[in-house]
């Protein structure tokens, strides 16, 4: 699946903010008092492609379809713990850079085999035998060696500490902390383990970085693989650790402390690592052995209170100092700049958010959006503006559907009838409607791909967290619904497996579902996004459009006056 970004804008100071409002608008970039000609005699809107889109250079649509040794800049946030002797520094351990001045490691990582506590630390480093890639690396001392104060050696519980260094660390292209895994449950995806530990039962310790991917087994699994020491795991188990393995890798001894982890998107498309696991214990390393890892999240506060700073996901993607960092993306593509057809609502002219609801432009001056939110509890919006604010305009009157009821999603559409038209040869443009019956005749039976096209979040190289962000999602069978009463009620659904990291985007309710440079090269609105899609990471649900093409169609065309209206 791709993901992509469209051009997120800093939001600036209010006063400013609303001046440049003014100067902007009086310009009118956009939109106009005159209709263009021929207006009022248009008689359907499936002229858009031909109306609209006939010069096709005015869409420029740009798209592209799309235990082994670490290398530099993959892990940036991986530290090796060192014991300084007289002739050498040991790495015995790992850790994860979690900050600039804190490391998460294990508390069995307090003490080496003679009681010595380790002494530095060594980051950006993926090969500690070779000055062949040290131009980042940096040796820093520790301060202090933070234990949990549960923790006790004899046993196996609370294994996780906070390294407290020296000075902060400076943030390059290969060095930057990683965020935490905040969820109760250890993700589904495959994770990896990360060290410069052995490469094999009694084999000395590997001085290249190492990563490994391992899978999350169930305790029950796990129980029978692991020969517990009743001494060191009286109550067996508990519910801060788990367990992971793999028929091939696995981690080793000299990984302990290091990372497990998984990476999600941010909402501008680059991957963040998020810590689920530190190395604890385990089999010995070969085939089909397992590790037990301490789960991250059930320490939070822990972390928290010691590191004197909040670990959310929110707070780390919005303090994040890599802005130096190389920036890893996977398979991100750049969404088309121009046309853009989605509209924010605004229900006051001070408002500075204009992503809390959508709506797509499908005429010179009609847009579609959700009953949901043309009936907001604020009351009805009452203007639009391009995402980016260069301009806002009235909203003159809203229809919503006559069969909407707020119990009943399938009617789930409004329009919106703008005080002012688009003016031609701008790269605003409506988006066609889907036409199903018009489309199957064509193509057959379709399996297509539709862009929720806005969303809002944090993202981590932003210094502001309102960004815009397309999604691409997958819609097969004509987007039918596995939800048998979705189906029922004729809902659009498309699958929407997107590794973002949880809860740092929302679901632009009221905005478009639709396709871009599929069919023509033409964008068409498939349908509106639904309140029923409950998250980004969760699979995207709309209205249909198609169903509802005759009722639009007679209230922008002025075929029918008998409506539902509201006035803003």
């Amino acid at each position: 699946m791709r993901y992509f970004l469209l051009n997120g804008r800093v939001y600036i100071s209010v006063g400013l903010l609303l001046y440049l409002k003014f100067v902007i608008c009086s310009e009118q970039l956009y939109f106009t008092d005159t209709p263009p000609n021929g207006y009022f005699e248009r008689e359907t809107l499936a002229d858009c492609p031909i109306r609209f889109y006939y010069d096709h250079s005015k869409f420029n649509a740009f798209y592209a379809f799309g235990g082994q040794r670490a290398y530099q800049g993959e892990f940036q946030h991986m530290v090796a713990i060192g014991w300084t002797t007289e002739d050498k520094i040991q790495y015995l351990c790992g850790g994860a850079l979690i900050s600039k001045r804190f490391v998460l490691t294990a508390a069995h990582c307090a003490v080496n085999g003679y009681g010595n506590a380790p002494d530095t630390v060594r980051i950006g480093d993926t090969d500690l035998g070779s000055t062949a890639d040290d131009m980042y690396a940096q040796q820093i001392s520790i301060r202090e060696f933070r234990s949990h104060p549960k923790y006790r050696p004899s046993k196996k519980y609370f294994d996780i500490a906070l390294i407290e260094l020296t000075r902060d660390v400076e943030m390059n292209d290969a060095v930057c902390p990683a965020c935490l895994w905040l969820e109760k449950d250890v993700p589904a995806e495959s994770m990896s383990a990360i060290g410069f530990g052995a490469t094999g039962f009694a084999e000395d310790l590997s001085p290249t970085l190492q990563k490994v991917t391992l899978s999350a087994i169930n305790v029950t699994h796990c129980n029978d693989r692991i020969p517990f020491s009743h001494r060191s795991l009286p109550n067996g188990l508990a519910s801060e650790q788990f367990c992971a393995g793999s028929d091939k890798m696995d981690t080793c001894e000299g990984d302990s402390g290091g990372p497990i982890q998984t990476e999600r998107l941010d909402v501008n498309g680059v991957l963040v690592p998020l810590l689920v696991g530190i190395v604890s214990f385990g089999t010995p390393c070969m085939e089909g052995s397992t590790g037990v890892y301490t789960r991250v999240s059930s320490y939070l506060n822990w972390i928290e209170e010691e590191t004197k700073r909040p670990m959310s996901y929110l707070a780390c993607t919005r303090t994040s100092t890599c802005s130096n960092q190389k920036q890893r993306k996977i398979n991100i593509d750049s969404p088309p700049s121009s046309p853009f057809h989605r509209l924010g609502l605004l229900w006051n002219h001070t408002d500075q958010n204009s992503f809390e609801c959508g709506a797509t432009l499908i005429d010179y001056r009609f847009a579609i959006t959700s009953a949901f939110c043309a009936r907001d509890k604020r009351g009805s919006p009452k203007y639009v503006t391009v995402d980016t604010f260069d301009e806002i305009v009235a909203i003159e009157s809203i229809y919503i559907h006559p069969e909407y009821s707020p119990n009943l999603p399938q009617n789930d559409i409004a329009l919106l009838k703008l005080s002012k038209y688009i003016k031609q040869g701008t790269d605003m443009l409506p988006a066609c409607l889907w036409r199903e019956e018009v489309i199957h005749a064509r193509y057959g039976k379709m399996y297509y791909s539709a862009y929720s096209t806005a969303l809002t979040g944090s993202g981590r190289y932003l210094p502001d967290n309102k960004v815009r962000y397309v999604i691409q999602s997958s819609i097969g069978d004509n987007g039918k619904c596995s939800n048998t009463e979705h189906q029922e009620k004729n809902l659009l659904c498309a699958s929407n497996k997107i590794p973002l990291i949880p809860t740092v985007c929302q679901m632009d309710y009221g905005g478009p579902i639709s396709n871009i440079a599929f069919v023509d090269y033409l964008p068409f609105l498939f349908g509106v996004v639904s309140n029923l899609s409950t998250g980004c990471e969760d699979n995207l649900i709309g209205t249909r459009i198609n169903p509802h093409i005759r009722w639009i169609e007679d209230i922008v065309l002025e075929h029918n006056t008998d409506r539902l209206i509201f006035t803003p």
